[in-house]
């Protein structure tokens, strides 16, 4: 929580740089939020602090306890299954209308993606591969051309990307097996084979998540 606020709305910044310190496990499942601390390390008043809590409550990164205070929240087993069994209904769809949109230009921004993904695996950087993974996906999202759909896709990163940073010691021995994961979807893509593709994403989806149901961390 070292970082300080620029210029735009002071609330959705504080926002924005607490919901990173949560995803990255900077501040863990259960650790205290105190507006007055917060206020400090940011340098900002109680009141947007107080917007940002808020904001942050209703996205589920942390929980109000009356006469408590406020918390970072954890995911239960439920949760994490929650939100891969509805990425697993959302994605094909993205998926679907993303290839009658694709053209060359975007099959090769996918690809130098890839590339990139493939490389922070094999250097073992787990901060770059989550980036690369997330732009990959993200691109497929943007591709589908479907506004309701992206906003959905929003969240569901935000909570993916959490689950990532508090799981990735259980899954995470080869990180370029995970890369790699990606190719069948850009294979599947190059040929314009929907049926493929999402047979392919869904293999992805169900690799992560048969690692993460065992896990005797999510109750």
């Amino acid at each position: 929580m070292s970082k300080l606020v620029k210029t735009y709305a002071l609330s959705d910044q504080v926002c924005d740089l607490l919901k990173e310190a949560i995803i990255k496990g900077e501040l863990k499942p259960g650790d205290r939020l105190l507006e007055l601390e917060v206020a400090k390390t940011y340098d900002v008043s109680q009141a947007p602090v107080r917007e940002a809590l808020s904001r942050l409550k209703k996205e589920g990164f942390v929980i109000h306890y009356p006469h408590k205070g406020t918390f970072v929240s954890n995911f239960s087993k439920k949760n994490i299954e929650e939100i891969y069994s509805f990425r697993e209904t959302v994605e094909p769809l993205a998926i679907e209308r993303a290839i009658k949109n694709i053209t060359e230009k975007d099959l090769a921004e996918l690809s130098e993606i890839y590339e990139k993904m493939l490389q922070a695996g094999e250097e073992n950087d787990l901060e770059e591969l989550n980036k690369t993974d997330i732009a990959f996906h993200t691109y497929i999202y943007e591709l589908a051309d479907h506004e309701f759909m992206f906003k959905v896709w929003e969240d569901l990163s935000s909570a993916s990307n959490r689950i990532w940073y508090l799981t990735n010691q259980i899954y995470f021995e080869e990180l370029d097996e995970v890369a790699k994961l990606h190719k069948p979807i850009l294979d599947a893509l190059y040929e314009r084979n929907t049926e493929k593709c999402i047979y392919a994403f869904k293999v992805h989806m169900k690799f992560v998540w048969e690692k993460i149901k065992y896990e005797e961390k999510f109750s």
